[in-house]
């Protein structure tokens, strides 16, 4: 173990959130087992399921925190791994603890930030008719994904040492993965650099039309998934080699190094992709719980701005980098 700054801020921040969250479980676990029929227990449970939300809300924030602090964490340990060129070689270092730790960052921000969603339309409604099912969500899902996060952060924390590892060159360079041009050519991966861009600008501006179209509902149900795909993708395979100006290097994590904005405006498609499902969900939710469209007119729109400029700003810095390194 080599003991940071970074490492014991990622370490706090895990460990406060996940106490806070186990108060938050048990808030929610006495929310499930109360008797609905008993009006002293409602309203009991009532007071319970507020105090569950503003703990949601400041988890959620921590998480997100967390996020940009441990990827600050791996660059630097670069110096303490002999061998590391870029994060890539401390990830190598703590596999596969690293690599899952990574995927959590991903999805348990996203699971919180869904039910933070549902828990403010939840409070705009006079009989709170979602919150038995957010106490359950937030008991059996939400808390279960807070443990294993916080348990590989602690691992990754714990198996990273100053021994000799292979770095990005031998994994992005030799095999690149996502890397459709190696094996069907380069024309093809930027074919797909473009095809992201264009999906993500379209999915950006239909998030203005405000209609109850299903026809806009399912573009971007379509768009979403395949917006961040192509974009995934295009990151490893086109991106990086053309921004780097190293035609045979896919590595992120350099191109993360040497252009720290990257980063930020990949950060915001993430939360671009993440507002528009999080808004096709809610409104799923809301007509399977009879919830009205005016209740929820609000946060819609917030949602669909967020997305919408979200996506357009991390298009815009991904083509001004293009033409400068074009």
């Amino acid at each position: 173990m080599i003991i940071t700054v970074t490492t014991v801020v990622v370490l706090t921040i895990g460990i406060l959130s996940l106490l806070l969250a186990l108060y938050g479980g048990l808030l929610a676990n006495s929310i499930v087992e109360f008797d609905s029929d008993d009006t002293t227990k409602s309203q009991t449970s009532e007071e319970r399921y507020y105090l569950l939300g503003m703990i949601g809300l400041i988890v959620l924030l921590s998480r997100i925190l967390i996020i940009p602090i441990f990827f600050w964490m791996l660059q630097s340990l670069v110096p303490y791994c002999p061998g590391a060129m870029c994060a890539s070689g401390v990830v190598n270092v703590s596999a596969p603890y690293s690599l899952l730790a990574i995927g959590t960052k991903i999805f348990v921000p996203f699971a919180y930030g869904l039910w933070l969603v549902l828990e403010m339309t939840n409070r705009k409604q006079a009989q709170l008719p979602l919150t038995l099912n957010l106490a359950r969500g937030f008991l059996y899902v939400l808390l279960p994904m807070l443990f294993i996060d916080s348990a590989l952060d602690l691992l990754v924390v714990a198996s990273i040492r100053p021994i000799s590892v292979p770095c990005c060159s031998s994994v992005y360079d030799v095999n690149p993965p996502f890397s459709p041009s190696s094996f069907l050519g380069p024309e093809f991966g930027f074919l797909i650099l473009v095809f992201a861009i264009v999906s993500t600008l379209i999915l950006s501006g239909i998030q203005w039309i405000e209609m109850d179209n299903p026809k806009i509902k399912l573009a971007s149900a379509i768009l979403a998934p395949l917006s961040a795909l192509l974009y995934f993708i295009a990151l490893h395979d086109t991106y990086a080699p053309i921004v780097l100006g190293l035609s045979t290097h896919h590595c992120p994590y350099c191109l993360f190094q040497e252009f720290p904005d990257t980063a930020f405006f990949s950060m915001l498609f993430w939360i671009g992709i993440a507002t528009v499902v999080w808004r096709l969900i809610l409104e799923m939710i809301s007509v399977h719980f009879e919830i009205s469209t005016q209740s929820i007119s609000g946060i819609r729109s917030i949602l669909r701005k967020v997305s919408s400029v979200s996506l357009l700003f991390s298009m815009v810095s991904m083509l001004a980098h293009l033409s400068i390194a074009i």
